[in-house]
């Protein structure tokens, strides 16, 4: 194959675009949370807005590895606990950061039931005859951790960013 060809190739590809998604929360049946979500007027739809990444769970595992008769025996173990995290920027005074702080700390006095949720990530159009497809399902998610917050004085006019660490037990691949 010559480098004329290589190249032609490369432009004719449909390459999939990293910056082009959308994530969704359902809260409907963590009861405790919604009430919070639905106090701080945040709709999916205005929280595009506000996200700026995403990072999905590694697919990773604890590997079971024996020296027996004198050769290695490995497989597989069991998976690891799945972590992902999103980052946002944030307006009206903290009004999102203060959203997920509040609903970490509900987390923590009440059941999983009432404080576990869903969540979709959609992989969005990048080209016109494409239509957005949901790429993973997570279900019964909890938070794990709100980054903090570093104030500075020193810098221009900065919006502010934090990050919220996300756990579950499995997230369903939709591909």
């Amino acid at each position: 194959m010559t480098l004329a060809d290589t190249i032609s190739q490369a432009y004719q590809k449909k390459w999939s675009y990293i910056n082009s998604f959308n994530l969704e929360f359902n809260f409907d049946g963590a009861s405790a949370l919604n009430k919070i979500w639905q106090k701080s007027n945040i709709t999916n739809d205005n929280l595009q807005v506000h996200i700026i990444s995403v990072s999905t769970p590694q697919f990773t595992n604890t590997p079971i590895e024996v020296f027996q008769g004198d050769m290695w025996k490995f497989h597989n173990g069991r998976d690891e606990m799945y972590r992902f995290t999103v980052t946002f920027r944030d307006s009206d005074q903290m009004g999102l950061y203060r959203t997920f702080l509040n609903m970490y700390r509900m987390s923590k006095f009440s059941y999983f039931d009432d404080v576990s949720f869903n969540m979709t990530l959609y992989k969005d159009a990048d080209y016109l005859d494409e239509s957005m497809i949901p790429l993973f399902q997570y279900e019964n998610v909890m938070i794990e951790n709100v980054s903090q917050l570093d104030f500075n004085t020193t810098t221009e006019n900065q919006i502010a960013e934090f990050s919220v660490g996300f756990k579950v037990l499995s997230p369903v691949n939709l591909i």
